[in-house]
């Protein structure tokens, strides 16, 4: 692995970047393989000099971006190819069917439930394994009928500076948080999947219906994760309109 590459320790970009668009431009350029193994988190500290929390943010926002695969006990692998849409999209700007309609929305608060952060939650959201997350349970309705249901997990130190109103909504629209809670910035994917169980009953949709998965990971300004969250839309009641301009 002496070839695998090397991160700048005195540069300020932070070093989980640099190791980022190490391994994907590794990728791009077909030095690593659809389906290859990546050297694993313990080779990657050992031979960039580099802390665990770093190759795990890296390897975190790949997994994000549709570039790497985690198999459990196994380790991370190369995707195969796929292509991928990435746009900025937040579900709250998307329940209408047209412009010229009245937006009637209603917000429901499902669910709230705190459980200790399984290995790939606090992966996502940079704690330790086992630390409290707030799990949230939310669905959207338009005059009556279910469009979106949406999942958030929250770390303890955010989710401990919201009430209930606030939790209706995802954390990057609360208002007066400190700091480290604060909304800065977010990523966002998106894919199409089937609904199943319990979801597509929230949704009054039948099993194996198309929907839009749209996950965001939010963070505050010092790109610490404060909310990951994961949203089902219904394929056919939600469509996205974006515009393209030449560089």
């Amino acid at each position: 692995m002496g070839d695998f590459g090397s991160i700048n320790l005195d540069s300020k970009k932070p070093y989980y970047l640099q190791l980022k668009e190490l391994i994907q431009g590794k990728i791009e350029c077909r030095e690593l393989l659809p389906n290859q193994k990546l050297p694993s988190e313990a080779e990657l500290c050992k031979e960039l000099k580099v802390s665990r929390t770093v190759i795990r943010q890296a390897l975190v926002e790949l997994e994000q971006e549709g570039l790497i695969r985690k198999r459990k006990g196994i380790g991370s692998f190369v995707a195969e190819n796929k292509s991928k849409l990435m746009i900025s999209l937040y579900p709250l700007d998307h329940l209408f069917l047209a412009e010229s309609e009245e937006q009637i929305t209603k917000l429901q608060l499902l669910k709230k439930t705190s459980l200790p952060a399984p290995a790939h939650t606090a992966s996502t959201l940079m704690i330790n394994d086992g630390d409290l997350v707030l799990q949230v349970l939310r669905l959207y309705c338009q005059r009556e009928e279910p469009v979106i249901l949406s999942r958030s997990l929250l770390p303890a130190h955010v989710s401990a500076c919201l009430n209930d109103e606030d939790l209706r909504k995802p954390v990057r629209y609360a208002e007066n948080m400190p700091p480290a809670a604060c909304f800065d910035h977010a990523e966002n994917f998106i894919e199409i999947t089937e609904v199943s169980g319990e979801d597509a009953e929230l949704l009054r949709i039948p099993p194996g219906a198309p929907v839009f998965k749209v996950s965001t990971l939010s963070f505050n300004k010092e790109h610490v994760p404060i909310e990951a969250d994961t949203s089902l839309l219904r394929g056919d009641r939600v469509h996205f309109q974006g515009r393209i301009f030449l560089d």
